[in-house]
């Protein structure tokens, strides 16, 4: 069994609640009592976490059965290490797990009219054990985090499942557990993110354990009040509603999912009584959800790129199909965020319509008899958004899901906390993931080359950036951003990685994407090459090429033709530019979770495909352009590079730049004020940017972003005929504007 450690976050002191809570207007249960209110709490919370179907319900019969029955008569069990001290997991805890696991079960018991009294005794003489011992972990400060929240969170949750069969007594030492849980005075000062949600659900549930309206009403009003945008140098919502944790770093799909996945279930239990959130606090939370995290999810898994050093951890998904579990990592389905976007769909919010699609979606499971997972009956989110608080870009069309991560003087690259995140050193480095089902790179991260992330420019054979501290630090380069109109977009980075430069950009459309890198250029030690990954994922498949007759054998291939090359894997496309050298792999790979994080010691080996550009040793001023063509047919990839509709206007170190005759769109990084040629008439602009000109029916329409971060009075002019564009500061820099410019 697989246990890993949910880490401490970094604190900053925070203001008390700036409000109190007040019956909400309208609300279903505002006539009702303060207990009465606590009680439906009390029991939402309850059946939240227990499961609906049957073969989930006779696996926790299984499981209480079996924990009942290895229980010993002082109500401990014989193989659990209560004395362990040592990461990532502490052992003694295994205690509450299966307290929970036997609560679950006894209370399935009694809600089908059937109790079990053997098996509530079992329970009761299991948290006799715990509380006789009352066991704290002080000899590694690495686990604070069980002592002040984890153990409470079991505590609370399993005596939430057995209120009404606990003694007064019993109750009275769980309580005095649970009160650990000091988001005020903790061990590691005042708490925020997701660290503070934790903190203030084990205060609701105490308060509910108490009958106490005052403890759950100063919890909830703790958590809506952490429900905010903050400004880009604070942990938490963004403008752009990403989520940061540990400083300057996108944490959407770590701290940021479990801070949507607290918050929200709260929400819901809270719904229609005299602690339902504030209707401002309720439009930040749904924008957080519906704005943000929605975007990352693809399938059940949400965008390793956002996951920060959970990516060391098995299993990672936004939506786990597993066994009932626990709320501790790995968390069972219970606690994720299906079945979180599921009860607030059931709520009248005024977004109740796209909380309805998008759970939807994530409860929606690939149609085995069709055996398709990339067709799906919900409909599907599609446009393009530029996350510019976080140098993050999502692309979504039907039938795939694309990013892309940067990192630039406003935003870290990474970290290294507690030993997960060993090999992190590229993952903002334009690390540019590619989904059609989802499970394209599924737990591939121990056998991975982690010099070849897929849309990275690295320095092969080693991680030895020749920068002092790789991980954890801000990028070099303020070039680093992306324009959208929310359909279409442009993401561009300067790489800038020790003695190693590259100008890089992304220019997506509907069908497809095109990567250009210009300006490559590495002055180091002369025994390592340079490559540019194009992908590196699991092997599903053959592979086959522009240069082969069948499918391409196990094992590694060189193509450096004079012509067009393309490449076929897993319903993807891969077109390159004439003259470029491509290799790529397909086969084995073996690797370690323990590696780069606390994962199992047992060596993976996994099938791979890894595709790449090589620019050999020291290059200088080299390049590269490619285009992505996925859900596509191998007659459909070799007609794209006889005729590509996606055209390179201009590849070098002043201007990228790509032009689709289909959408009459032209995408430029202005790196200089250089005029740029396109089918559109010429453009220029007075001061570096991002731009997108697009022809309508009526004129032009203009996006621009100024990729430094900072306002700017951008002039642009196409044909001649000039349009001015006023460029936000504050939390909007680095957003993009756009106008329309009318028939001239």
């Amino acid at each position: 069994m697989k246990y890993l450690l949910p880490l401490a976050l970094v604190l900053l002191c925070i203001p008390a609640p700036s409000f109190a809570l007040q019956p909400p207007a309208g609300a279903v249960q505002a006539a009702a009592t303060p207990l009465a209110d606590l009680a439906q709490i009390r029991e939402r919370y309850a059946l939240s976490v227990l499961p609906g179907d049957q073969a989930s319900i006779e696996y926790l019969h299984a499981q209480g059965a079996k924990f009942a029955d290895a229980l010993q008569p002082d109500g401990s069990w014989a193989d659990v290490n209560y004395g362990d001290t040592t990461l990532p997991y502490w052992a003694a805890t295994v205690h509450l797990q299966r307290i929970l696991a036997m609560a679950k079960s006894a209370r399935l018991f009694r809600n089908s009219g059937h109790p079990e009294a053997a098996l509530d005794g079992r329970v009761l003489l299991a948290f006799e054990w715990w509380t006789d011992h009352d066991y704290q972990n002080h000899e590694n400060p690495a686990l604070w985090w069980w002592n002040e929240i984890g153990v409470p969170e079991l505590v609370g949750e399993s005596a939430t499942l057995m209120w009404a069969q606990i003694p007064s007594a019993e109750m009275a030492r769980l309580v005095n557990i649970m009160k650990r849980s000091d988001w005020q005075h903790g061990s590691t000062s005042r708490w925020v993110g997701a660290n503070l949600t934790w903190g203030v659900i084990n205060q609701v549930a105490r308060g509910c354990m108490e009958n106490n309206p005052d403890t759950v009403a100063e919890a909830y009003a703790r958590m809506y009040d952490e429900i905010k945008v903050v400004s880009p140098n604070e942990d938490g919502i963004q403008q752009d509603y990403s989520f940061h944790q540990h400083g300057k770093q996108i944490y959407s799909g770590g701290y940021g999912i479990s801070f949507a996945n607290d918050a929200g279930r709260f929400i819901s239990f809270a719904w229609g009584t005299r602690f339902q959130i504030p209707a401002d606090r309720m439009a930040i939370f749904s924008a957080y959800v519906l704005d943000g995290l929605q975007w990352f999810i693809r399938g059940n898994i949400i965008d390793y790129s956002t996951v920060g050093r959970e990516i060391a951890r098995p299993g990672k998904a936004a939506v786990p199909r597993t066994p009932p579990g626990g709320p501790i990592s790995p968390a069972g389905a219970e606690y994720s965020l299906g079945n979180v976007i599921a009860l607030l769909a059931a709520e009248p919010t005024p977004r109740q319509k796209e909380f309805q699609a998008f759970a939807a979606r994530l409860n929606e499971r690939p149609d085995a008899a069709r055996g398709d997972a990339t067709q799906t009956a919900s409909p599907d989110l599609i446009g393009n958004k530029q996350f510019w608080c976080s140098d993050f870009m999502a692309q979504r069309r039907p039938g795939y899901y694309t990013s892309v991560k940067m990192m630039s003087t406003r935003i870290r690259n990474g970290e290294l906390v507690n030993m997960e995140g060993r090999k992190s050193h590229h993952l903002s480095d334009g690390v540019n993931f590619l989904y059609l089902t989802g499970d394209e790179y599924k737990d591939i991260f121990p056998v991975w080359d982690w010099t070849r992330l897929p849309g990275i420019t690295a320095i092969q054979g080693t991680l030895d950036t020749g920068e002092k501290d790789p991980i954890n630090e801000l990028g070099t380069t303020t070039f680093n951003g992306g324009v959208s109109d929310g359909m279409y977009g442009l993401a561009a980075m300067d790489l800038a990685r020790g003695k190693l430069t590259a100008k890089k950009a992304w220019f997506f459309f509907d069908g497809g994407y095109v990567a250009l890198g210009a300006g490559i250029q590495f002055t180091g030690d002369p025994d390592h090459d340079v490559d540019t990954d194009v992908n590196q994922t699991l092997l599903a498949g053959d592979v086959r090429t522009s240069q082969s007759n069948g499918p391409v054998e196990s094992g590694a291939q060189t193509y450096n033709s004079a012509d067009t090359v393309w490449v076929y894997h897993n319903h993807v496309g891969y077109v390159f530019g004439h003259g470029t050298k491509i290799a790529l792999s397909a086969g084995p790979q073996t690797g370690l979770w323990t590696d780069f994080g606390f994962g199992p010691s047992q060596p993976v080996t996994l099938p791979v495909f890894n595709l790449w550009i090589e620019h050999g040793t020291s290059p200088q001023n080299a390049s590269y352009q490619y285009t992505v063509l996925p859900g596509v047919t191998p007659e459909q990839v070799a007609s794209f590079a006889k005729q590509p509709g996606l055209r390179v206007l201009s590849n070098s170190e002043s201007v990228q730049a790509v032009y689709s005759a289909s959408q009459r769109l032209v995408e430029a990084a202005f790196r200089k004020a250089v005029p740029l040629v396109t089918p559109l008439g010429e453009i220029r602009v007075d001061h570096p940017c991002l731009l997108l000109v697009r022809k309508t029916a009526s004129g032009l329409k203009i996006s621009a972003s100024n990729p430094e971060n900072q306002p700017l009075k951008l002039a642009v002019w196409v044909n001649r005929i000039q349009t001015v564009i006023e460029l936000p500061g504050g939390n909007l820099s680095g957003s993009s504007v756009t106008v329309e410019v009318a028939e001239f």
